[in-house]
Formats: C-alpha cells, structure tokens, sequence
C-alpha cells in the first residue's frame, strides 16, 4: 500500500485530496466540529490540509511526536502559513508550543497504511495513534471525540485482524465514499 500511494503522481494525489476535502466538508462530523486534528501528508498519504485554507471558523491541530520513549501525541494549533519544523522522522510539525491530548479535540483524522470496513486501521507500526486514543477504550469509546480515518479508496482491504491495543476508528473518509464502521 506504501508503495502504490508513493507510485501516484503529484497530480493524482492532489485531485484525490480535494476529492477526499469535499467529502470531509460536507459530513455532519466535520460541520458540527470546532477543535479538528489533521496531520501533514508524508510518505505519499492523502492530504486532508486544504480543510483548513477555506477560512474555516474551526481550529485546527497537527500532531507533535512526545519525546524519544514515550508513545503519546500530543497536538498543537496549526493554520496554514504557520512556521513548521521536522520531526525526528523528517515530518513537519507546528514550532507551537501550546499543545491538548486528543481527547480533547472533537475530531481527529488520522493517517493509514490499511483500513476495513469495522474501523481496523494499519498505521505505519509506531503505535502512536493507538497510545494517543486510548482514552477510546472500553466504555470510553462513548467519548464525544471522533476519530476518523483518512485514506485512497484502494487502501481498504477485507479485515485487519486487531489486537488487543488496537483502537477501532468511528470510519473511514476516502476520495471515492465515506465508511461508516458503527
């Protein structure tokens, strides 16, 4: 799946995110929300940051790595034109210094590797969203925070078996239709 998003041609991947935006924009998830986390497009994934260039009234947050050793996101306000540096991983992230949990944004679009139709998500193995989520678990799963997947079409396949650290996402936002998983 790596491979087939970084085979995709600069103007495929920008028609699919505006495609993806739209779809996004319209949904009752994102109309409703006021505080939305996002995360800046690497390794040929799609890219959900037009949703904050349409002077939106909402705020918007991109993931902050936590220091070497620990697992959790953190989450700091970014509008486009803000200053970003790279992570260790070479991904830009806000200078910010004001940072939330994201259990406290109303709406989190995460990256993927994979996605099912149940809410399983392959991520890129670095467990952060996972640790970052676990406030979803158990009866917590009721929390007013929506997490919500990110992805092409083609990324869906026909079950992830999860384990049990694995949070399921509330669905799925793709170029070519949105899945709900419950």
């Amino acid at each position: 799946m790596r491979d087939r998003r970084r085979g995709l041609t600069a103007g495929e991947r920008t028609r699919a995110s505006e495609r993806l935006c739209r779809r996004i924009c319209r949904h009752p998830v994102f109309i409703n929300a006021g505080c939305v986390g996002i995360y800046y497009p690497n390794d040929g994934e799609i890219d959900p940051t037009a949703l904050a260039e349409a002077g939106s009234t909402r705020r918007f947050f991109l993931p902050v790595l936590p220091p070497p050793g620990q697992r959790r996101l953190w989450f700091a306000p970014w509008k486009p034109g803000d200053r970003l540096i790279a992570d260790r991983y070479g991904i830009p992230e806000p200078a910010s210094r004001a940072r939330i949990r994201a259990e406290n944004l109303d709406l989190l679009l995460t990256p993927l590797v994979a996605f099912d139709r149940v809410g399983g998500r392959i991520g890129m193995g670095g467990g952060y969203y996972d640790a970052s989520l676990d406030f979803l678990t158990g009866r917590a799963r009721i929390h007013p925070a929506r997490v919500y997947g990110v992805a092409y079409q083609f990324q869906q396949i026909d079950l992830i078996p999860l384990e049990a650290w694995d949070i399921p996402l509330h669905g799925v936002f793709t170029d070519a239709t949105f899945v709900s998983s419950g």
